[in-house]
């Protein structure tokens, strides 16, 4: 979507905001006096969410606090909703830790990436979460879920409630849905365990601490944490691995489907690739054959000797490339960009006393 039209209709749903900014505010507050139910799973739930409609780096979090805890002898256990697949209420194994059990168009393209990239951790999809966090425990003998995009989940009671920010532009248009892209009015941060600026790394050290000082004082009491985002290799389709920095002056094309595309490109840019072309697609964008092979088209003719995603959108492309190559059409190849959270030492710490509580 063009970014005129974008803020077009933002400007249309303006007049509504205060209503739904209202509205998200009474079920806050019916959830937190009893009015409407709240379930508690056996085992302790790490909640992993955002203020905003997307675009935090929330996928790789979820990621980050699941292997954290595994590496702590604790058994965890992926929730999502799934969202863009065929779940429903669910719940759907998406991997019992070993495979990956069905289809992006299925789970929804997020949960098969965390499924793949999971060593010995189950995922689970469907709209109840409780259902899905039952099933893990019963099933798998999950010790810990990992919500994810639970903060505005509140039918399932959790442990640890984590709200991720941009560090840069933390509220975005600051406008609430329709007309921006803010879930609830920033008030709700007061729900909150902790707070995680995302993507700190692009800003100075001075701005960082400017941007945490501001955020502990519009909501006292919760501790704010910075996280960075940082490329750890790339992967081709056929499983060859190169370091961050291999591409460098490789001329490359960059396809996604992001709420935030911006953040994708731009580490691709840092990493001194030589992008002759970028395409953006709305968030979970599904790919279709001719989709890929306009892509390698247009990539060819800007001179681009490779295509480079995000994980994200490979469990979507690459049974399509792997079809046309089958098929024997001439393809480029692809390259996928593989990036980790590394939030900062103190949120670790913060993370292992709220669950020795």
């Amino acid at each position: 979507m063009k970014d005129s039209t974008l803020s077009l209709l933002l400007a249309l749903g303006r007049p509504l905001s205060p209503a739904y900014s209202a509205l998200m505010k009474v079920r806050a507050w019916a959830y937190r006096r009893g009015y409407l139910a709240t379930r508690r799973l056996s085992c302790p739930v790490i909640s992993i969410g955002n203020l905003s409609l997307g675009g935090t780096g929330k996928t790789p979090h979820v990621l980050a606090v699941a292997n954290w805890l595994k590496s702590r002898g604790i058994s965890p256990a992926v929730v999502s909703r799934g969202y863009g697949g065929r779940a429903g209420r669910g719940p759907i194994v998406v991997s019992d830790g070993t495979k990956v059990l069905v289809s992006p168009r299925d789970a929804g393209d997020e949960p098969v990436m965390m499924a793949e990239a999971l060593l010995n951790i189950p995922v689970v999809v469907g709209s109840d979460r409780y259902a899905g966090g039952k099933l893990a425990v019963e099933r798998f003998g999950a010790q810990a879920i990992v919500l994810d995009d639970g903060f505005q989940h509140m039918a399932l009671s959790r442990d640890v409630d984590l709200v991720l920010l941009p560090a840069i532009n933390f509220f975005g248009t600051q406008w609430v849905f329709p007309g921006g892209d803010l879930r609830e009015p920033v008030s709700a941060l007061s729900r909150a365990t902790a707070i995680l600026l995302t993507r700190a790394d692009a800003l100075s050290l001075a701005d960082q601490e400017i941007g945490r000082r501001e955020l502990q004082t519009m909501v006292p009491g919760r501790p704010v944490f910075l996280s960075e985002m940082r490329a750890t290799r790339f992967l081709s389709m056929e499983g060859e691995v190169e370091t961050p920095d291999a591409l460098a002056g490789e001329p490359l094309f960059a396809v996604c489907a992001l709420a935030g595309p911006e953040f994708f490109f731009a580490i691709l840019e840092n990493l001194e690739t030589d992008l002759k072309g970028r395409v953006a697609f709305p968030d979970h964008y599904s790919y279709k054959r001719d989709d890929l092979s306009k892509l390698m088209a247009q990539a060819g003719k800007q001179g681009a000797r490779a295509l480079v995603i995000t994980h994200k959108d490979r469990v979507k492309i690459e049974p399509i490339w792997r079809e046309l190559a089958a098929n024997g059409e001439e393809l480029l190849p692809i390259w996928v960009l593989e990036i980790e959270a590394r939030p900062e030492e103190g949120f670790w710490n913060m993370l292992e006393a709220k669950l020795s509580d």
